[in-house]
């Protein structure tokens, strides 16, 4: 039998056909499983951390009531758990007798304008943050003053973001108690093989080797945002209200602490934190010898401004297992008691020995044993009032390199300095005193063996003695 061919019009018409049935099938197939009633569509989940997507609860969704007298601890901590953002009712009065805890991040603040009150009942803090390191490692070559990167044994797992805290086996500089070492706290902008490059210069020599070892903790970008809340105990304890770690661009605002005596908020080891208009009211007593506000502990870039401390040892304390950095404190008011009142040392505002590049501004202090307290380097006092019973205007014991520029001190009540100025004999480096007022004095300008220093400025200072 002679076999057929198909025309060259006829194959594209079979083609044709072959294709249009197929999408039919096609189609048929996807009309059926789309109106089964057995196949349910599940919805597009997208997981990612809480930094990137908002999940906000509130206590009351998890038993929390807010306006009767029975504990809320579990609902405030499963609503922290379940989520990045807890949404606290205005006005509510929340009671815990635990600590509330959070290792994300993490933000907490009320549905309108009036504050919530968390009431820690017993003596413990109320919120403790605690970041953990992700990797932990050590420095393999030496580190210069203003290099850009460090040389790690182990680079794994280290992202841009991330905050890399160097730590030193030497102690650090003008220390007097034998374990603050040198070291500093940086956020991590790049990772090329063992290089890890960071966002600011280095502040230190480390001569790596056996002469000098550096260990290196790197731990995730976590923060803390809190507004509009009230942190108390019932009566005056022996607590840390809150406890920050390791949190980048923490931000505390319209903020209240009363009566942890020991410490209002502790801030471990953060990176560029903002604390605005808080109240602190510590209840602490002579008993107490720390009694600090807010106490930076090896903190970089922490700004304090327009805040309240009242019945405090000190408003606000910089210092740290490892240096505090380029910290500044303005536009705020402490309130102690006469002199001699509360534990020695006792000040308005100051550093203590780990503590470098700080600055003092536009603040008032009345009364306390000093208005400033400064042990470290490079520290500047300016533009401040002090007023009230006071030994001096600043007291100076550690460090190099301190400015107290354009500050005044007024009397109350017939009040009098003994002197503006006290440096012990453990001081060594330069002061410079410019532009100050002192309209009651009845002792020496300043205080100590002036031989020791390695310079002392003078310049443009009034003083009336009493």
């Amino acid at each position: 039998m002679r076999r057929k061919f198909l025309t060259i019009k006829e194959k594209i018409n079979y083609i044709i056909l072959s294709i249009l049935i197929v999408v039919l099938v096609l189609i048929s197939i996807k009309s059926f499983f789309t109106n089964s009633p057995e196949v349910v569509k599940e919805p597009k989940i997208q997981k990612t951390s809480p930094q990137k997507e908002t999940l906000v609860h509130t206590p009351e969704q998890f038993g929390a009531n807010g306006f009767d007298n029975e504990p809320d601890t579990e609902a405030i901590q499963k609503a922290i758990n379940s989520g990045n953002t807890v949404i606290l009712k205005s006005g509510a009065t929340y009671i815990i007798d635990e600590t509330l805890k959070s290792s994300h991040s993490i933000n907490i603040k009320t549905d309108h304008s009036e504050k919530a009150k968390i009431v820690q009942k017993k003596n413990k803090s109320a919120l403790i943050v605690d970041n953990q390191p992700v990797v932990e490692t050590y420095v393999t070559k030496q580190i210069l003053t203003n290099q850009s990167f460090v040389v790690l044994a182990n680079t794994k797992g280290i992202k841009p973001g991330y905050l890399l805290h160097l730590k030193s086996s030497k102690l650090w500089y003008w220390d007097d108690r034998g374990y603050l070492k040198k070291g500093e706290l940086h956020k991590v902008i790049k990772v090329e093989g063992k290089k890890v490059y960071l966002d600011r210069p280095i502040v230190e020599n480390y001569k790596v080797g056996k002469e000098e070892r550096v260990s290196a903790s790197i731990y995730p970008n976590i923060s803390l945002q809190l507004e509009n809340i009230t942190f108390t105990h019932p009566k005056p304890l022996k607590t840390i209200m809150l406890k920050i770690n390791y949190t980048m661009n923490t931000n505390i605002e319209n903020v209240i602490v009363k009566n942890s005596k020991r410490i209002g908020i502790l801030l471990d080891t953060t990176y560029q934190t903002f604390v605005k208009k808080v109240f602190i009211d510590l209840g602490t007593t002579k008993d107490i010898s720390s009694g600090y506000g807010i106490q930076d502990y090896g903190g970089t870039e922490t700004l304090i401004t327009d805040s309240v401390f009242k019945r405090i040892r000190r408003g606000v304390d910089f210092s740290g297992g490892t240096p505090s950095r380029y910290g500044i404190v303005r536009n705020s008011r402490a309130y102690g008691n006469k002199k001699g009142e509360l534990a020695s040392g006792n000040s308005g505002f100051g550093t203590h020995s780990t503590a470098e590049y700080i600055t003092f501004e536009n603040n008032y202090v009345e009364n306390f044993n000093y208005g400033f307290l400064v042990r470290g380097r490079n520290i500047t006092v300016k533009e401040n009032i002090l007023k009230g019973y006071s030994i001096s205007f600043i007291a100076i014991t550690y460090g190099n390199n301190v400015k107290v520029l354009k500050n005044t001190y007024h009397s109350i009540n017939n009040s009098s300095l003994e002197m503006f100025i006290l440096f012990l004999k453990t001081y060594k480096g330069t002061i410079d005193v410019q532009g100050n007022v002192v309209n009651s004095l009845k002792g020496p300008f300043i205080k100590g063996d002036i031989g020791q220093l390695e310079s002392l400025i003078l310049r443009k200072n009034t003083i009336q003695s009493k």
